[in-house]
């Protein structure tokens, strides 16, 4: 009844533990020495764990910030209850090894282009997510403890950040367009070491990247260098994605290691289910399952805990699909990126005259695209796209950014950085929010860095506006559109 594309692939498990402290002089002394580890063991534990954590957030919070689902049970992110939300650890406590395949693929005896373009595109991934949840964040400094000693580094701005992040795109493009072969195991569980399609996501991250930046400065020429390339995830075989081997818990989908208590306690939004049912939507019944009494039911974000209790035991909210997101350990992937998001991209570049082509049909191919990974037939996709609520009706950025949020199921962050953005789809803050009705656009500072970084810590806080999850960021600021 549910098919799911497959991309052959493997995890290695190795022993490398990464601290449980946010302190930069911690996390800057790697345990796990460039002379010390080879690359290709490094690249399994890098990938694997960034595109499982960014897609394990995707599922818990991601999706809740965007209201595809909500949680009947311990609802407090849906109520933007936030404090240290980890993710700055993650980051942080993961970049010095990316930065070891850097240094082991430019040593002498170790060269190797095709890790070097890996490491420097998932350097990107974590510096952009970095800034995209916090804003101004340590960046020139950030990994600066072991070589030079700076262990209470400086913040930089978000727009210096981005430089940086689109610098590493570039030279990650350059050095995987060498297609040097990896000998033996790459360890690329991605991949499997094949530059020319490491080559593309760092191409379509870039894509992903200028469309945010796009607000503050003209990108149409960089991007329509890239179209012009050809050089992007197109297809859903080119799709960044991880197949779980469920062979041990670390390999399996996260929550089908899990208590059903707690998988039971996240639910179909009722914002999410006015999307699917407004499109009759096949990936209603894919995500979730129907309640006990065979209705399609939804829950508000942002009801408190009460209130949430209460309304769960009175309308009894769809769960998520317990065959795919439980009792399977394989069936769910995790993923960086698919081709649906890139052709979203395109096609919001094209109607904004960024690039040249048609924003319908950039479109349609977003949602084909999404709509075949998730294991919907061609006939139907066919079916779908005739919809008067699905047709696409030139200007209509509503239309567009609601495809691309369901598109964005899982992936992170991605859809509410869309929506801070754009400001679409429109979201309101649930009933029972903390935030004065306002909707967040950052994630806060984790505490340590008020105790351990302070001078540094202040000043970023100063020029973003206050520590507080309504601080904007600069890319958010632009007026060009």
């Amino acid at each position: 009844m549910k098919t799911y594309k497959k991309i052959a692939a493997f995890i290695l498990t190795v022993g490398i533990t990464f601290a449980c402290t946010d302190r930069f002089e911690d996390i800057n002394t790697n345990p796990n020495a460039p002379e010390m580890v080879s690359a290709d063991l490094l690249v399994s534990t890098v990938t694997s764990n960034i595109t499982r954590t960014l897609t394990q957030e995707g599922y818990s919070d991601g999706n809740t910030i965007t209201q595809l689902m909500a949680k009947n049970n311990f609802p407090g992110f849906g109520q933007f209850d936030w404090g240290d939300q980890g993710m700055w650890r993650f980051f942080y406590n993961i970049l010095p090894e990316v930065n070891d395949i850097i240094e082991i693929s430019r040593a002498e005896g170790s060269q190797n282009s095709t890790f070097e373009g890996i490491a420097l595109t998932l350097r990107a991934l974590c510096f952009a997510n970095l800034t995209d949840l916090y804003v101004n964040v340590p960046y020139s400094q950030a990994l600066a403890g072991a070589s030079e000693g700076i262990f209470t580094p400086a913040y930089d701005s978000q727009e210096q950040v981005y430089d940086g992040v689109l610098q590493d795109l570039v030279d990650a493009d350059a050095a995987l367009a060498q297609g040097e072969v990896i000998a033996g195991n790459s360890g690329d569980v991605i991949y499997g070491g094949d530059a020319s399609k490491w080559r593309k996501l760092a191409n379509s991250l870039r894509l992903r990247y200028l469309l945010r930046i796009s607000k503050q400065r003209d990108v149409s020429s960089e991007m329509q260098a890239i179209v012009a390339s050809g050089n992007f995830i197109a297809t859903n075989d080119d799709n960044a994605i991880l197949t779980y081997s469920g062979t041990s818990n670390t390999d399996s989908w996260p929550q089908s290691t899990g208590r059903i208590g707690g998988f039971d306690e996240k639910s179909l939004c009722t914002t999410g289910l006015e999307y699917l049912t407004r499109f009759n939507d096949p990936r209603l019944d894919i995500w979730f399952d129907r309640n006990s009494a065979g209705e399609w039911v939804g829950i508000p974000i942002g009801l408190n805990q009460d209130n949430a209790r209460v309304y769960d035991d009175a309308n009894s909210p769809s769960r998520l699909d317990v065959n795919l997101f439980y009792f399977s350990r394989t069936d769910a992937e995790a993923f960086i990126m698919k081709a649906s998001e890139v052709h979203f991209i395109l096609a919001e570049a094209a109607e904004r005259n960024f690039i040249s082509g048609d924003a319908e049909t950039y479109y349609n191919e977003g949602i084909r695209a999404s709509l075949a990974y998730w294991g919907v037939g061609e006939a139907d996709i066919d079916a779908y796209l005739t919809q008067d609520e699905v047709a696409y009706t030139d200007g209509d950025f509503e239309l567009l950014m609601t495809q691309k949020t369901l598109a964005l199921w899982n992936v992170d962050y991605q859809g509410w950085f869309n929506y801070r953005r754009t400001g679409m789809p429109e979201l309101v803050a649930g009933p029972d929010n903390l935030n004065q009705d306002q909707y967040p656009v950052r994630f806060l500072y984790p505490s340590s860095e008020q105790a351990e970084n302070e001078t540094n810590y202040n000043a970023a806080v100063n020029a973003i506006g206050g520590d507080n999850i309504n601080s904007k960021g600069w890319w958010e600021t632009g007026t060009r559109y």
